[in-house]
């Protein structure tokens, strides 16, 4: 009997000294998550703030808040040109200022993207008032020396165009 009695005694202070490490953790987690709670909370303070600020919340997106280039660009036509010891495309573009304000100039690099062919760029410069909302239409000329990518270029029936690294004047 004396051995049960040790082993229940020994089995009574294990369980008492169990209570007592567990309230100490569960303590310590609850502080632990107090701070956390606090930390939330400021954290949804200044993404509120923020919102307020900005009129929306973050993640939306719509038209109106997507940068939007002061210049549109868009091909009207385009020709090839042979004549003179040259080969080369005639390209009538339309300019539309979308800005609230007339601009005197504008340069930029243009960039062409036929259908399923290669990238082409050029820089440009144009040095005449646009009025807000006004077109301008340009021709310009472009060759060149790669005769399969020139040839995609020219049988492409379809070409995006984009001016890009905009400067207004």
């Amino acid at each position: 009997m004396c051995d049960r009695m040790k082993n229940t005694v020994l089995i009574f202070f294990i369980f008492i000294l169990a209570q007592g490490s567990s309230v100490r953790a569960q303590a310590s987690v609850e502080k632990r998550v107090g701070k956390l709670e606090t930390r939330v909370g400021k954290v949804e303070e200044r993404v509120g703030n923020l919102e307020e600020t900005r009129g929306t919340a973050p993640g939306t997106s719509d038209q109106e808040s997507l940068k939007v280039q002061p210049l549109t660009v868009t091909l009207i036509s385009k020709k090839q040109v042979i004549g003179s010891g040259v080969v080369a495309i005639k390209l009538i573009l339309e300019f539309k200022n979308l800005t609230s304000y007339a601009i005197n100039g504008f340069s930029g690099t243009l960039v062409f993207k036929p259908e399923a062919g290669d990238i082409y760029t050029r820089k440009m410069a144009y040095s005449h008032p646009v009025e807000s909302g006004d077109t301008a239409q340009i021709e310009m000329t472009i060759g060149s020396s790669q005769t399969k990518q020139y040839l995609k270029f020219v049988k492409a029936k379809a070409v995006k165009v984009v001016l890009i690294n905009q400067k207004l004047f």
